[in-house]
Order: structure tokens, then C-alpha cells, then sequence
């Protein structure tokens, strides 16, 4: 509740991953919410993903390879990075930000902030699994693959370094040859070696958004669909417009703005200054297998995934800016099949069925956006969350109802610095 135990309405704008762990958690602490959401609940890059719970993963994609991995994007059609060179001069400044973010230093920072939600990630996931939230259909596990032998030892170390810090669990002992295919057949022959995260978790995404989703709607949640917001108004009014449109006007006592890679418009249309968060879209597609990997497998240098969910192998992979969240490129698929077939055998590549694209939430230091503007303390923004928005989500959506109520909020017992997410940082 809120300061004075005030029952309040929340107008949360988003029904992303984000956006429906943060009505979940309002409605739980006797909330009154309403919902805006442009498309369905669960689009977006909710259900299209690989569905990791990562707690030693969640980290800034910026890297010592960045700069390389930008010029292969704008001059290769085949890398996993693809930047349209027709939008380079309106992802100028992000591309810069992102460039910078690289540095020992800043992505440093980036990491000591991120590794504050570490502990919470699965607690959080199993709160909600206790309270009967759908969390089947994925395992336990991951098994870190690569070509280049000495590029999976020095990521082995880095897990390790963070492990050591109390950033999830040291990874397990690295396997080659005979050991690796003993322990996993499906590896491809170029594979050099691997080894486990084994407390990393993975689910079904599809399954989890839609039981979160009945659970929201069960538990009173006013879900306005087709429903695009525009700005906002002063006070907690929320202007919107249908897809005729008619415009209206919703409000309640606080908003939260979660629409996740469409957000960076609202809040520039709202005078709200705020770190610019892009479109970095990814792509995924289901395929028939002979044989089932017995859990995740990732390539650290081919960027792609391949998950075992319910009865189905998912693959996971790219990432795309092209400032069109919603356009999709098959040639992509093209790509992330051939990076795949590295990875691992016994696939039908020419199988390949719920072919996905999801736009995510990107921002240039890997942070999310996570707190109010300053002078509008109605207003909450949790967006950005880059990659990680299904292991940040239930845990953010506990921290927005800790702000929503006036309270610090804390993590698993600790308080939370929310100063390095900063709208305008």
C-alpha cells in the first residue's frame, strides 16, 4: 500500500514481461491496476525468448569486442549483429553511448549495479511459483559451449571471479573432447569445449506469460488492449489513442511506464528526460530434432541458443537495429540457422516452425531505466531492461511495488541502490 496504507490505482502502460510482473505484484499488495497496452498481453519480446533465469548472466552486452562486433554489423549480412547503415545517423548517439560502455571501467560499473539483483532472481521466480504461477517446461543448467577453446577458458574465469563475489554459482569443471559428447551428444564436431552454470534456470515463456496473464485478470486487473499511450499529462493521467483514432484521457494515482522498446517516445512526448532506449531485436524459431539436448546449450561466440521446452527446441539468437521493432526479416533466420548448425546435430534446419521476432529493450550502458523523473514522483519508469527482462522481471515488479508503497526497496534483506539506474544518467 501506499505511505498512509492508501489502496491506489496504478495505470501501468505495457503488458511485457515488466509491465504484467509489476501489475502482479500490485494487485498481490491490494492494488487497484489498469492496464494500456498498444497490441496483446505477452507481446513484444515476452514469449519469443530463451527463457533463462540467469543470475550469473545478467551483465552489460557491451564487451572488449564491441567495436568489432559494430563494424561487422553495418558491413556484414552475416553476422549476429545487424545495423541498418540507412538508420546510422539515428543511432549515432546511442551507438556511441554503447561504445563507450565497453570500457573496463564503465561496463565495470554496469556489472556492480546489475549484480545487486543476483540473489533475488530465482527467489523471486519461486514466489511466484508458489503462489501457482506456471514456471514448467524448461530445466536447470546451462551448458557453455565455444569453437575457440581459449575464449571459453577466459569466460570459465569470469564466471568464476563473479561466483566468488556471491554473483551466482561457480560454474563447473571445463569438459573436451570425449567427456563433452558423453555428457551431451547433440554437441556439433567443431565444439571445443564446455562447461556448466548448473544453477541457471530456463522456462517456457509462452507458458509462463499466459498464467501470469490469467492470474492478473483473474485477480480484477482493467486491461485496455488496442490502447496506445501517446504522453503524459501532468499529474497521473495517461493520454491515449485507439487504433480508429479516438483519443482518451486515463488516470489513476500513479503510473508506471513500462512499454519497454516504445517507451523512449512517451517519455520524450511527456518533456521527461531519460536515457534513450532502443530496439535491439532478436529472433527465435522452433525446430524438429532427432535427439533432445538434455538441457540449454549457449555458444559463446556463434550468439546463439538452443533450448529444450516442453516437448519442443527452440532456437535464440541475433540482434537487430533497425529503429522498425516491429519488421521482420527472414534473412535473419538464415543467419541464426547457420550459427546453429555449429552448435549442434541432428536438427531439421529445413523444419523450422514459429518463426518469432521480439523487439528488446535496449539502453547503452546495459541498465535498465528504473525509478521516477525528477519533480514527478507519480510517475515510475522501469524499462531497458536489454536482454534480461524475464530475469529481471519478477524481481522488478517486487521493487516497483516497494516504491509504489513508499517503501526502500530492498533485495533479499539488502537495499537496493537504485542511483545507477537514474532516468537521466
Amino acid at each position: 500500500m501506499s505511505i498512509d496504507g492508501r489502496r491506489q490505482h496504478v495505470v501501468i502502460i505495457g503488458g511485457g514481461i515488466i509491465g504484467l510482473c509489476a501489475a502482479y505484484a500490485l494487485l498481490r499488495d491490494g492494488h487497484r491496476v489498469t492496464i494500456v497496452e498498444r497490441d496483446r498481453l505477452g507481446a513484444g519480446a515476452a514469449t519469443g525468448n530463451a527463457g533463462e533465469l540467469t543470475p550469473q548472466q545478467v551483465a552489460p552486452l557491451a564487451s572488449p569486442h564491441t567495436a568489432r562486433d559494430v563494424v561487422s554489423g553495418v558491413l556484414s549480412s552475416s553476422s549476429y549483429l545487424s545495423i541498418a547503415p540507412t538508420r546510422l545517423p539515428q543511432l549515432a548517439a546511442f551507438g556511441l553511448g554503447f561504445l563507450l560502455s565497453s570500457t573496463r571501467r564503465r561496463r565495470a560499473h554496469a556489472t556492480r549495479a546489475l549484480a545487486q539483483f543476483s540473489s533475488a532472481i530465482l527467489p523471486a521466480l519461486d514466489r511466484m511459483a508458489d503462489d501457482g504461477i506456471d514456471t514448467s517446461g524448461g530445466g536447470s543448467g546451462y551448458l557453455m559451449t565455444c569453437t575457440d577453446e581459449r575464449e571459453l577458458v577466459a569466460a570459465h574465469q569470469r564466471y568464476r571471479e563473479r561466483a566468488s563475489e556471491g554473483w551466482g554459482t561457480a560454474p563447473g569443471a571445463i569438459m573436451r573432447g570425449e567427456e563433452l559428447r558423453d555428457y551431451e551428444p547433440t554437441v556439433a564436431p567443431g565444439i571445443a569445449a564446455g562447461f556448466l552454470l548448473p544453477a541457471e534456470r530456463y522456462l517456457d515463456p509462452v507458458t509462463f506469460v499466459a498464467s501470469l496473464a490469467r492470474r492478473i485478470v483473474q485477480q480484477g486487473a482493467d486491461v485496455r488492449t488496442g490502447l496506445s499511450a501517446l504522453r503524459l499529462a501532468d499529474g497521473a493521467f495517461v493520454m491515449c489513442r485507439d487504433a480508429e483514432g479516438n483519443e482518451s484521457t486515463i488516470a489513476g494515482d500513479r503510473v508506471i511506464v513500462a512499454a519497454g522498446a516504445w517507451t523512449s517516445p512517451i517519455l520524450r512526448r511527456s518533456g521527461i528526460r531519460a536515457m534513450r532506449i532502443v530496439s535491439g531485436k532478436g529472433y527465435s524459431y522452433t525446430v524438429p530434432v532427432e535427439r533432445m539436448p538434455r538441457q540449454l546449450v549457449h555458444s559463446i561466440d556463434r550468439h546463439c541458443v538452443v533450448i529444450p521446452m516442453h516437448d519442443r527446441l527452440r532456437v535464440v539468437g541475433m540482434m537487430e537495429f533497425d529503429e522498425r521493432p516491429d519488421a521482420f526479416h527472414p534473412a535473419r533466420l538464415d543467419v541464426l540457422t547457420n550459427a546453429a548448425r555449429g552448435l549442434i546435430v541432428g536438427a531439421d534446419w529445413d523444419g523450422r516452425t514459429e518463426e518469432w521476432v521480439g523487439a528488446r529493450p535496449m539502453t547503452a550502458d546495459g541498465m535498465p531505466l528504473l525509478g521516477s523523473p525528477a519533480g514527478r514522483p507519480e510517475i515510475l519508469v522501469a524499462a531497458g531492461h536489454n536482454m534480461h527482462g524475464l530475469s529481471l522481471g519478477p524481481v522488478t515488479g517486487e521493487v516497483l511495488g516497494a516504491l509504489v508503497a513508499g517503501r526502500s526497496p530492498r533485495i533479499e534483506g539488502s537495499r537496493l541502490d537504485l542511483r545507477p539506474f537514474a532516468l537521466d544518467r
